[in-house]
C-alpha cells in the first residue's frame, strides 16, 4: 500500500476455502499485475487455518493483508486505511466484502465496484446479507456480474464481463478421466455426475472436490466412481483429465470451464448459466438441455479416435485465448475502473 496513489486497485474479499470466487480474485490480481496496476488483496477476517488463497497470492508476489489482523473490526480498519492511502478503487468479491465495500463509500466516496459470483439464491442468513447486497447494489459506481442471469437479478445497470485465465503457462492434456471439479454442494449437481456414472459402468468417473454432500454421494455412488477429495492444487491434476462433465443446476460462467478448455479438454456442459457463451456445440465442446442427451454425447466422442477429437480440442484452445485470456479481458476491466464514468 502506498499512500495517495492514484492508480491502486484493493480487491476485498472474505475467504476460508478456495472456490471460483478464490480463483477469480487470483486471476484478477494476477492480471492486473501484468498490466502493471498496483494491486492488493484484502482479507476481511483471519481464520484458524491459513486461507489458500492467500498463500497462492503470495507465492505470485501479490500482497495481501488482513483487516482483523491487530483486534479491531475489519470495518473500522478498512475505514483508517482507505482516508490514509486513499486508493484509487475499492473491488469487492462475495457479499460481506460487498456490504462492508459499500458503507466505506458512503463514509468516503471512495470508487467501490462489486462482483457478483453466485447464481443461486441461497437460504437461513446468508439470504438476508444477499438480498441486502442485490438490493444496495446502486450504491456502487459498477456492479459487474458474471452472467447474464446474475445481472437480472440486481436493481442497478450491471456489466458482464467473461470470466478469464492466465493461458501463458498452460499445457495440453493427454488424460483420459472423466471428471466432475467442483464443490460437491446441490446447486452444482455431483447426483447427476453420479447417475451418469451408473448408467455407463463401462467408465470410469472421477470427483475433484469436496462438499458437504461427500457422504452422501459416496453411499450413492457406484464401484466405477472415485472420489479425490479437495484438490490444493489443480495444475497438477488437469494432465489426468480427458473430458470435464458440467452438469449444475446453477452456474455463472465456471473457471474450470476454462482451465479445462485451455488444456484442450473437452466440456460436456449442461445449458445452463453462461456455458452457451462459451460453447458452442460439436465445434468447441457439448452444450445438451438434458443429462440424457449429455450421456450419449460423452460416449459418442469416445468411441472416437484422436484425429476426429483434435480439431473440437483446437477450437476450445483457441476460444479460451481468444476471448476468456487475461490479455483479453483485463483491458475491459481497467476501462472500467479508470474511465471518467466511474
Amino acid at each position: 500500500m502506498s499512500n495517495n496513489s492514484s492508480n491502486e486497485v484493493w480487491l476485498v474479499i472474505d475467504s476460508l476455502t478456495f472456490g471460483g470466487i478464490e480463483t477469480h480474485v487470483l486471476e484478477l490480481a494476477k492480471g492486473l499485475r501484468q498490466f502493471q496496476v498496483p494491486v492488493t488483496v484484502l482479507f476481511l477476517c483471519s481464520y484458524p487455518q491459513r486461507q489458500l488463497l492467500e498463500e497462492k497470492l503470495e507465492a505470485n508476489r501479490i500482497p495481501t493483508k488482513h483487516l482483523d489482523s491487530d483486534g479491531n473490526h475489519y470495518l473500522s480498519t478498512l475505514l483508517h486505511l482507505v482516508r490514509t492511502h486513499k486508493p484509487a478503487l475499492l473491488h469487492a468479491h462475495g457479499y460481506k466484502a460487498s456490504i462492508t465495500t459499500k458503507l466505506i463509500r458512503l463514509l468516503t466516496g471512495v470508487r467501490q465496484i462489486s462482483t457478483y459470483h453466485a447464481g443461486e439464491t441461497p437460504s437461513g442468513k446468508v439470504w438476508l446479507y444477499d438480498f441486502i447486497d442485490r438490493f444496495t447494489s446502486f450504491v456502487s459506481n459498477h456492479s459487474i456480474a458474471v452472467s447474464d442471469k446474475i445481472a437480472r437479478k440486481l436493481v442497478s445497470r450491471t456489466v458482464c464481463f467473461n470470466n478469464f485465465i492466465d493461458t501463458r503457462e498452460t499445457q495440453r492434456s493427454k488424460g483420459k478421466q472423466i471428471a466432475f471439479v467442483g464443490r460437491l454442494s446441490h446447486e452444482k449437481g455431483p447426483d447427476r455426475f453420479i447417475k451418469l456414472a451408473k448408467a455407463n459402468r463401462q467408465l470410469k468417473f472421477d470427483f475433484y472436490g469436496s462438499g458437504v454432500l461427500e457422504d452422501e454421494l459416496k453411499q450413492l455412488a457406484s464401484d466405477n466412481v472415485h472420489f479425490h477429495g479437495h484438490q490444493n492444487n489443480m495444475n497438477a491434476i488437469w494432465p489426468s483429465v480427458g473430458v470435464l462433465v458440467i452438469c449444475s443446476r446453477f452456474e455463472g460462467l465456471p473457471m474450470t470451464a476454462l482451465e479445462s478448455m485451455a488444456r484442450g479438454i473437452p466440456v460436456f456442459s449442461l445449458n445452463v448459466g453462461n456455458m452457451p457463451s462459451l460453447i458452442n456445440h460439436q465445434t468447441n465442446g457439448y452444450l445438451v438441455n438434458d443429462m440424457d442427451e449429455l450421456g450419449l454425447a460423452l460416449t459418442t466422442f469416445l468411441s472416437q479416435d484422436e484425429k476426429h477429437t483434435a480439431q473440437l480440442k483446437q477450437q476450445a484452445v483457441e476460444t479460451v485465448e481468444q476471448s476468456y485470456s487475461q490479455s483479453a479481458v483485463i483491458p475491459q476491466i481497467l476501462e472500467l475502473y479508470f474511465s471518467n464514468a466511474c
